[in-house]
Protein backbone atom coordinates (compact mmCIF):
# COMPACT_ATOMS: atom_id res chain seq x y z
CA UNK A 1 0.00 0.00 0.00
CA UNK A 2 1.38 3.38 -1.01
CA UNK A 3 1.22 6.25 1.47
CA UNK A 4 1.15 9.66 -0.09
CA UNK A 5 3.82 12.17 0.74
CA UNK A 6 1.16 14.61 1.89
CA UNK A 7 -0.19 12.12 4.43
CA UNK A 8 3.30 11.55 5.85
CA UNK A 9 3.80 15.28 6.26
CA UNK A 10 0.40 15.59 7.94
CA UNK A 11 1.17 12.80 10.39
CA UNK A 12 4.54 14.34 11.30
CA UNK A 13 2.97 17.74 11.92
CA UNK A 14 0.22 16.14 14.03
CA UNK A 15 2.70 14.23 16.19
CA UNK A 16 4.82 17.35 16.69
CA UNK A 17 1.80 19.47 17.59
CA UNK A 18 0.58 16.85 20.07
CA UNK A 19 3.98 16.66 21.76
CA UNK A 20 4.20 20.46 21.91
CA UNK A 21 0.73 20.68 23.40
CA UNK A 22 1.60 18.09 26.07
CA UNK A 23 4.78 19.98 26.95
CA UNK A 24 2.85 23.23 27.27
CA UNK A 25 0.31 21.52 29.52
CA UNK A 26 3.16 20.29 31.76
CA UNK A 27 4.45 23.86 32.05
CA UNK A 28 1.05 24.95 33.33
CA UNK A 29 0.68 22.29 36.05
CA UNK A 30 0.69 23.97 39.48
CA UNK A 31 0.22 21.21 42.05
CA UNK A 32 0.62 23.44 45.11
CA UNK A 33 -1.58 26.26 43.75
CA UNK A 34 0.86 29.10 44.41
CA UNK A 35 0.93 30.56 40.92
CA UNK A 36 4.21 28.93 39.88
CA UNK A 37 4.26 25.85 37.68
CA UNK A 38 5.83 22.65 38.97
CA UNK A 39 8.36 22.79 36.13
CA UNK A 40 9.43 26.36 37.01
CA UNK A 41 9.80 25.46 40.69
CA UNK A 42 11.89 22.37 39.93
CA UNK A 43 14.18 24.34 37.63
CA UNK A 44 14.84 26.94 40.35
CA UNK A 45 15.42 24.24 42.97
CA UNK A 46 18.06 22.62 40.78
CA UNK A 47 19.74 25.90 39.78
CA UNK A 48 20.18 27.17 43.34
CA UNK A 49 20.71 23.85 45.15
CA UNK A 50 23.24 24.58 47.94
CA UNK A 51 26.63 22.89 47.92
CA UNK A 52 26.25 21.11 51.24
CA UNK A 53 29.35 20.11 53.20
CA UNK A 54 28.73 17.30 55.70
CA UNK A 55 30.84 15.40 58.21
CA UNK A 56 32.13 12.02 57.00
CA UNK A 57 31.53 10.60 60.46
CA UNK A 58 27.97 11.87 60.94
CA UNK A 59 26.03 9.15 62.75
CA UNK A 60 22.90 9.99 60.74
CA UNK A 61 24.93 9.34 57.55
CA UNK A 62 23.00 11.57 55.09
CA UNK A 63 19.70 13.47 54.84
CA UNK A 64 16.83 11.00 54.57
CA UNK A 65 14.09 10.09 52.11
CA UNK A 66 10.64 9.74 53.70
CA UNK A 67 7.71 7.51 52.73
CA UNK A 68 4.95 9.14 50.71
CA UNK A 69 1.39 9.43 51.98
CA UNK A 70 2.06 8.66 55.66
CA UNK A 71 1.17 11.15 58.41
CA UNK A 72 4.07 9.90 60.54
CA UNK A 73 7.54 10.75 59.17
CA UNK A 74 8.89 7.34 58.15
CA UNK A 75 12.46 7.00 56.87
CA UNK A 76 12.81 5.02 53.66
CA UNK A 77 16.55 5.52 53.29
CA UNK A 78 19.42 7.81 54.28
CA UNK A 79 20.50 8.56 50.74
CA UNK A 80 21.07 12.33 50.50
CA UNK A 81 17.57 13.46 49.45
CA UNK A 82 16.92 17.20 49.72
CA UNK A 83 13.38 18.57 49.85
CA UNK A 84 12.40 22.00 48.55
CA UNK A 85 9.74 24.70 48.69
CA UNK A 86 9.34 27.52 46.16
CA UNK A 87 7.07 30.44 47.11
CA UNK A 88 6.29 33.77 45.39
CA UNK A 89 6.82 36.82 47.60
CA UNK A 90 5.50 40.37 47.25
CA UNK A 91 7.94 43.18 46.43
CA UNK A 92 7.24 46.90 46.81
CA UNK A 93 9.78 47.73 44.08
CA UNK A 94 8.43 48.32 40.59
CA UNK A 95 9.81 45.95 37.98
CA UNK A 96 10.93 43.35 40.54
CA UNK A 97 9.52 39.89 41.23
CA UNK A 98 10.59 37.88 44.28
CA UNK A 99 10.63 34.15 44.95
CA UNK A 100 11.77 32.53 48.20
CA UNK A 101 13.25 29.04 47.90
CA UNK A 102 13.78 26.72 50.87
CA UNK A 103 16.01 23.65 50.87
CA UNK A 104 15.25 21.15 53.66
CA UNK A 105 17.81 18.60 54.80
CA UNK A 106 15.73 16.15 56.85
CA UNK A 107 17.57 13.64 59.02
CA UNK A 108 16.56 10.41 60.71
CA UNK A 109 18.10 11.57 63.99
CA UNK A 110 19.85 14.45 65.72
CA UNK A 111 22.79 12.66 67.30
CA UNK A 112 24.55 15.62 68.91
CA UNK A 113 24.25 16.71 72.52
CA UNK A 114 20.61 16.53 73.68
CA UNK A 115 19.90 14.37 70.61
CA UNK A 116 16.45 13.24 69.49
CA UNK A 117 14.73 11.26 66.72
CA UNK A 118 14.09 13.18 63.48
CA UNK A 119 15.79 16.45 62.64
CA UNK A 120 14.37 19.10 60.30
CA UNK A 121 16.90 21.69 59.13
CA UNK A 122 16.94 24.13 56.21
CA UNK A 123 18.68 26.77 54.11
CA UNK A 124 16.84 29.39 52.06
CA UNK A 125 17.45 31.99 49.37
CA UNK A 126 15.53 35.05 48.15
CA UNK A 127 15.54 35.36 44.36
CA UNK A 128 14.83 38.33 42.12
CA UNK A 129 13.92 38.86 38.45
CA UNK A 130 11.98 41.39 36.36
CA UNK A 131 8.75 39.42 36.53
CA UNK A 132 7.40 36.00 37.46
CA UNK A 133 7.52 34.89 33.83
CA UNK A 134 11.27 35.53 33.55
CA UNK A 135 13.18 32.44 32.36
CA UNK A 136 15.10 30.44 34.94
CA UNK A 137 18.49 31.77 33.79
CA UNK A 138 17.41 35.36 34.54
CA UNK A 139 16.75 34.79 38.24
CA UNK A 140 19.46 35.97 40.67
CA UNK A 141 19.91 35.38 44.39
CA UNK A 142 19.74 38.45 46.64
CA UNK A 143 20.18 36.93 50.11
CA UNK A 144 20.98 33.55 51.67
CA UNK A 145 19.78 32.31 55.05
CA UNK A 146 21.17 29.36 57.04
CA UNK A 147 19.24 28.00 60.02
CA UNK A 148 21.04 26.85 63.18
CA UNK A 149 19.23 26.13 66.47
CA UNK A 150 16.18 28.23 65.62
CA UNK A 151 13.86 29.37 68.43
CA UNK A 152 16.42 28.66 71.19
CA UNK A 153 18.80 30.88 73.15
CA UNK A 154 21.56 29.33 71.03
CA UNK A 155 19.95 30.49 67.78
CA UNK A 156 22.92 31.07 65.46
CA UNK A 157 21.02 31.37 62.17
CA UNK A 158 22.73 33.68 59.68
CA UNK A 159 21.78 35.85 56.71
CA UNK A 160 24.18 37.15 54.03
CA UNK A 161 24.17 39.04 50.74
CA UNK A 162 24.44 36.51 47.91
CA UNK A 163 27.10 38.45 45.97
CA UNK A 164 29.32 38.63 49.06
CA UNK A 165 29.20 34.83 49.18
CA UNK A 166 29.79 34.58 45.43
CA UNK A 167 26.46 32.76 45.21
CA UNK A 168 24.08 34.99 43.29
CA UNK A 169 23.85 32.74 40.22
CA UNK A 170 24.06 29.31 41.87
CA UNK A 171 23.79 27.60 45.25
CA UNK A 172 25.82 28.81 48.22
CA UNK A 173 28.32 26.56 49.98
CA UNK A 174 26.81 25.54 53.33
CA UNK A 175 28.48 23.66 56.21
CA UNK A 176 26.28 21.32 58.27
CA UNK A 177 27.57 20.62 61.76
CA UNK A 178 28.23 17.02 62.73
CA UNK A 179 25.32 15.39 64.51
CA UNK A 180 23.40 18.62 65.19
CA UNK A 181 23.10 19.57 61.46
CA UNK A 182 22.99 23.32 62.09
CA UNK A 183 23.68 25.16 58.81
CA UNK A 184 26.47 27.73 58.50
CA UNK A 185 27.52 30.02 55.64
CA UNK A 186 31.20 29.60 56.52
CA UNK A 187 33.20 26.90 58.25
CA UNK A 188 34.56 29.36 60.81
CA UNK A 189 31.08 30.45 61.95
CA UNK A 190 30.28 26.81 62.70
CA UNK A 191 32.76 26.86 65.60
CA UNK A 192 31.41 30.06 67.17
CA UNK A 193 27.94 29.00 68.25
CA UNK A 194 26.81 27.84 71.68
CA UNK A 195 24.87 24.81 70.40
CA UNK A 196 27.74 22.31 70.48
CA UNK A 197 28.41 22.62 66.73
CA UNK A 198 31.53 21.16 65.13
CA UNK A 199 32.41 21.05 61.43
CA UNK A 200 35.18 18.49 60.99
CA UNK A 201 36.10 15.93 58.34
CA UNK A 202 33.83 17.76 55.91
CA UNK A 203 33.04 16.39 52.45
CA UNK A 204 30.60 17.50 49.69
CA UNK A 205 27.18 15.88 49.99
CA UNK A 206 26.20 13.84 46.95
CA UNK A 207 22.55 14.87 46.59
CA UNK A 208 20.45 11.96 45.36
CA UNK A 209 17.39 13.98 44.37
CA UNK A 210 15.54 17.25 45.03
CA UNK A 211 11.83 16.79 45.79
CA UNK A 212 9.33 19.64 46.04
CA UNK A 213 7.31 19.62 49.28
CA UNK A 214 4.74 22.03 47.86
CA UNK A 215 3.00 24.55 50.10
CA UNK A 216 1.26 24.10 53.48
CA UNK A 217 -2.06 22.41 52.78
CA UNK A 218 -1.01 21.42 49.25
CA UNK A 219 1.66 18.75 49.70
CA UNK A 220 3.52 17.32 46.73
CA UNK A 221 5.09 13.84 46.49
CA UNK A 222 2.83 12.67 49.31
CA UNK A 223 4.66 14.81 51.90
CA UNK A 224 1.71 14.89 54.32
CA UNK A 225 4.18 14.15 57.12
CA UNK A 226 5.24 17.82 57.02
CA UNK A 227 2.57 18.64 59.60
CA UNK A 228 3.55 15.90 62.05
CA UNK A 229 3.95 17.03 65.65
CA UNK A 230 7.09 14.88 65.85
CA UNK A 231 9.19 17.71 64.40
CA UNK A 232 8.91 21.50 63.87
CA UNK A 233 9.01 21.31 60.07
CA UNK A 234 5.75 23.10 59.26
CA UNK A 235 6.76 26.28 61.14
CA UNK A 236 9.93 26.49 59.03
CA UNK A 237 7.86 26.98 55.87
CA UNK A 238 7.36 30.72 56.47
CA UNK A 239 9.61 33.54 55.27
CA UNK A 240 13.17 33.82 56.58
CA UNK A 241 13.74 37.31 55.18
CA UNK A 242 12.17 39.92 57.44
CA UNK A 243 12.65 43.63 56.88
CA UNK A 244 14.55 43.90 60.18
CA UNK A 245 16.97 41.07 59.33
CA UNK A 246 17.74 42.49 55.88
CA UNK A 247 18.26 46.00 57.30
CA UNK A 248 20.72 44.68 59.90
CA UNK A 249 22.53 42.76 57.17
CA UNK A 250 22.88 45.75 54.86
CA UNK A 251 24.22 47.87 57.73
CA UNK A 252 26.94 45.27 58.25
CA UNK A 253 28.12 45.39 54.64
CA UNK A 254 26.40 42.20 53.53
CA UNK A 255 28.75 39.74 55.28
CA UNK A 256 27.05 36.91 57.19
CA UNK A 257 25.40 38.17 60.39
CA UNK A 258 23.22 36.42 62.91
CA UNK A 259 19.57 36.93 62.04
CA UNK A 260 18.69 36.63 65.74
CA UNK A 261 21.03 38.75 67.86
CA UNK A 262 18.97 38.42 71.04
CA UNK A 263 20.23 36.86 74.27
CA UNK A 264 23.86 37.73 73.45
CA UNK A 265 25.12 37.55 77.05
CA UNK A 266 23.29 34.27 77.70
CA UNK A 267 24.68 32.77 74.48
CA UNK A 268 28.19 33.81 75.51
CA UNK A 269 27.81 32.15 78.89
CA UNK A 270 26.51 28.94 77.32
CA UNK A 271 29.34 28.99 74.77
CA UNK A 272 31.92 29.04 77.57
CA UNK A 273 30.08 26.34 79.50
CA UNK A 274 29.72 24.31 76.33
CA UNK A 275 33.47 24.51 75.74
CA UNK A 276 34.05 23.18 79.25
CA UNK A 277 31.66 20.31 78.63
CA UNK A 278 33.40 19.55 75.32
CA UNK A 279 36.67 19.34 77.20
CA UNK A 280 35.12 16.82 79.55
CA UNK A 281 33.78 14.67 76.73
CA UNK A 282 32.39 14.86 73.20
CA UNK A 283 28.86 13.94 74.24
CA UNK A 284 26.66 13.62 77.31
CA UNK A 285 27.70 9.98 77.66
CA UNK A 286 31.40 10.79 77.41
CA UNK A 287 30.94 13.59 79.95
CA UNK A 288 29.44 11.10 82.38
CA UNK A 289 32.27 8.67 81.71
CA UNK A 290 34.83 11.38 82.37
CA UNK A 291 33.18 12.25 85.67
CA UNK A 292 33.04 8.58 86.67
CA UNK A 293 36.73 8.15 85.83
CA UNK A 294 37.57 11.19 87.93
CA UNK A 295 35.56 9.83 90.83
CA UNK A 296 37.30 6.43 90.59
CA UNK A 297 40.75 8.05 90.64
CA UNK A 298 39.72 10.26 93.54
CA UNK A 299 38.49 7.21 95.45
CA UNK A 300 41.81 5.41 94.86
CA UNK A 301 43.72 8.40 96.15
CA UNK A 302 41.48 8.69 99.18
CA UNK A 303 42.05 5.02 100.00
CA UNK A 304 45.76 5.72 100.61
CA UNK A 305 45.15 8.69 102.88
CA UNK A 306 44.83 8.43 106.64
CA UNK A 307 41.40 8.31 108.23
CA UNK A 308 40.99 11.95 109.14
CA UNK A 309 42.31 13.28 105.83
CA UNK A 310 40.27 10.71 103.95
CA UNK A 311 37.07 11.85 105.62
CA UNK A 312 37.70 15.47 104.74
CA UNK A 313 38.57 14.66 101.14
CA UNK A 314 35.48 12.49 100.71
CA UNK A 315 33.26 15.40 101.75
CA UNK A 316 35.11 17.68 99.35
CA UNK A 317 34.87 15.19 96.47
CA UNK A 318 31.14 14.74 97.02
CA UNK A 319 30.57 18.48 97.03
CA UNK A 320 32.64 18.93 93.86
CA UNK A 321 30.86 16.07 92.06
CA UNK A 322 27.48 17.50 93.03
CA UNK A 323 28.43 20.90 91.67
CA UNK A 324 29.68 19.38 88.41
CA UNK A 325 26.45 17.41 87.98
CA UNK A 326 24.34 20.53 88.61
CA UNK A 327 26.46 22.52 86.14
CA UNK A 328 26.23 19.82 83.47
CA UNK A 329 22.47 19.57 83.96
CA UNK A 330 22.11 23.35 83.63
CA UNK A 331 24.13 23.44 80.42
CA UNK A 332 22.07 20.61 78.99
CA UNK A 333 18.88 22.47 79.79
CA UNK A 334 20.14 25.56 77.94
CA UNK A 335 21.24 23.46 74.94
CA UNK A 336 17.87 21.69 74.57
CA UNK A 337 16.29 22.55 71.22
CA UNK A 338 12.72 23.77 71.74
CA UNK A 339 9.92 23.52 69.20
CA UNK A 340 8.69 27.08 69.68
CA UNK A 341 7.34 28.71 66.58
CA UNK A 342 9.37 31.47 64.96
CA UNK A 343 7.91 34.93 65.34
CA UNK A 344 5.95 35.96 62.29
CA UNK A 345 8.01 38.34 60.19
CA UNK A 346 6.92 40.96 57.73
CA UNK A 347 7.31 40.13 54.04
CA UNK A 348 10.44 41.52 52.37
CA UNK A 349 10.16 45.04 50.98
Amino acid sequence: MKISRGLVVFLCVWVFASALGAAQDDLKVDSDHDGLSDAREQALLEKFLPRFQVSRGDCAVKPALFAEGLAKPTVVGRDGTIYGQVTPRVSTKAGEALIEVHFYDLWSVDCGRMGHPLDAEHVSVLLSAKNMESPTEDWRALYWFAAAHEATVCDASQIAVAKVLGADEHGATVWLSAGKHGAFLSESICRQGCGGDRCYGMTPLAVERVLNLGEPGAAMYGAVWVNSSEWPLAVKMQTDFSVAAIARLEQGGGVPVESNAAHGSVKGTIYVANSVVNGMGTSGENTGAALNTANDKTANALATADGNTEGALIKSAKATTGALKRSTKGVGKFLHLSKDKKAEDEPPQ
